[in-house]
């Protein structure tokens, strides 16, 4: 959650002269609708059961040697998900402090569906939001991590040359 997953792939992908796939927008161009809509009309207990098929589909038919793969930040509270990610990929975990996600997410544009809902509340119930969210999801981030890259105060080319150097 806005620790630069979209800019570090893409980059990550021309370095690496390979294919990058954003696994939110694959399902959004299978499904014919954005994941904000999914969420609205068919719920997230349909979004995340989308999310773990075609996770699977992706990782069981990809024929590239190397794929940058760009998980959604809800992804890894799948234990399916977990498990694929764990056997089957190199996982990179961008790791930023809770302060650098709320302070990048406040400022941020995109609406994402799990922190639509705190956007209206006062600045400290909206940040607690971030927080419980977050923790919900470090396990499964730290669980599948091959390595854990910590991105506070780091410009996208120190990251870059931290996995590269790491891989």
């Amino acid at each position: 959650m806005g620790v630069g997953k979209s800019t570090i792939s893409k980059r990550l992908s021309r370095h690496l002269y390979c294919k990058v796939i954003d696994l939110d927008r694959f399902i959004e161009s299978k499904e014919g609708i954005s994941i904000e809509e999914m969420f609205e009309s068919k719920g997230e207990i349909y979004f995340r059961e989308k999310e773990e098929y075609y996770l699977n589909r992706l990782l069981a038919e990809n024929g590239e040697k190397v794929l940058v793969l760009s998980l959604g930040g809800g992804t890894l509270i799948s234990k399916v998900n977990q498990e694929l990610i764990k056997e089957k990929t190199f996982c990179i975990y961008l790791k930023a402090s809770e302060e650098t996600q709320i302070e990048r997410l406040s400022k941020s544009n995109r609406l994402r569906p799990n922190i639509k809902e705190f956007k209206e509340l006062p600045t400290g119930e909206y940040e607690a939001g971030i927080k419980r969210l977050f923790e919900i999801r470090r396990a499964g981030y730290e669980y599948c991590s091959s390595l854990i890259i910590d991105v506070d105060n780091k410009s996208v080319n120190d990251m870059l040359t931290e996995i590269i150097n790491s891989i």
